[in-house]
């Protein structure tokens, strides 16, 4: 990729994706920590904000809305678990 916004927000989705993958599947509801899920919940809003810095209009709104799904399934579980 060329494109350094691009990298940027490519990058930013896959931690936004496999960093709460990671946290949600390895350890019980019980043990994760507020700052993990804080963690969680921020990744996908910076990578939100990489994304609409992309110039391309395709990957621009396909990451931004992978993005949204992202952050509102793990926003779910996020509740779930402080619940």
């Amino acid at each position: 990729m060329r494109d350094k916004k691009l990298k940027d927000a490519v990058v930013f989705t896959v931690l936004s994706l496999l960093y709460p993958a990671y946290l949600f599947a390895t350890r019980q509801p019980g043990s994760i920590t507020n700052v993990s899920l804080f963690l969680a919940l921020f990744f996908p809003i910076v990578a939100i904000i990489f994304s609409l810095n992309v110039i391309d209009p395709r990957f621009k709104w396909g990451l931004t809305s992978l993005n949204i799904v992202i952050f509102i399934l793990f926003a779910f579980y996020t509740i779930q678990i402080l619940l």
